[in-house]
């Protein structure tokens, strides 16, 4: 049933516009009726078989165009005029898809702009981070103690601990990968990868970055 409308449709398109198609443009038109193109090429196949409409092929291209038996001859002032309009339709079509495309552009520059809410959200979260900026600002302008000697001390103490323990456990894993890869094949990120070895790169740890938060004298060397 489906195949006997796409057989219709397709009749009906060339032979009321009364010109030449190939394939893909009546696919395409079909398109818009909700037809695939496996029934418009079924559908054509059977029209060119009924005679319905013709097939002629210009080297490996194939147009179908319907039969002119029994169509009126234009005259020469006919088909001059109908020239014109089809020049005229074109360059309306060309006009049009400038405009189009024009209206496309701006459409996509709409979308990219803020809308008001989110504007108005944005510029809330500014106003409250700048609100704690200048919270902060005030309190180091005003000399306050934001942390005692005793608290920078045992920070400075757990700092240098984790950095020791870092270390030491970063020169055992180096000390047995070395012994056990040393005929392994492949690279080695990707082993890692493979058996799961997540390194300070990986991790995106810095121990020289750490390192630089102890004060000078108190720095350890690797």
């Amino acid at each position: 049933m489906a195949s006997q409308s796409a057989e219709a449709q397709i009749e009906r398109i060339v032979k009321d516009n009364n010109r030449p198609y190939g394939l893909q443009q009546l696919v395409d038109l079909a398109a818009t009726m909700n037809f695939k193109k496996a029934q418009v090429t079924k559908a054509v196949d059977a029209l060119v078989a009924k005679g319905s409409i013709l097939a002629k092929e210009f080297g490996k291209t194939k147009i179908y165009l319907p039969p002119q038996t029994g169509r009126p001859v234009l005259s020469k002032e006919d088909y001059e005029a109908s020239k014109q309009k089809t020049r005229e339709l074109q360059e309306q079509c060309q006009k049009e898809a400038v405009e189009c495309k024009q209206l496309e552009t701006e459409l996509s520059q709409l979308r990219s702009v803020l809308s008001e809410a989110e504007i108005s959200r944005q510029t809330e979260e500014l106003k409250r981070k700048l609100a704690a900026d200048e919270k902060k600002l005030a309190m180091l302008k005003s000399n306050a103690v934001l942390i005692t000697a005793e608290e920078r001390a045992a920070a400075e103490k757990a700092l240098a601990r984790t950095l020791e323990a870092w270390r030491k456990r970063r020169s055992m894993f180096k000390n047995i990968w070395g012994a056990i890869s040393e005929n392994m094949d492949g690279k080695q990120a990707d082993l890692f990868e493979e058996i799961g070895v997540e390194t300070d790169e990986a991790a995106g740890a810095d121990m020289a970055e750490a390192e630089r938060l102890m004060p000078g004298s108190k720095r350890m060397r690797r």
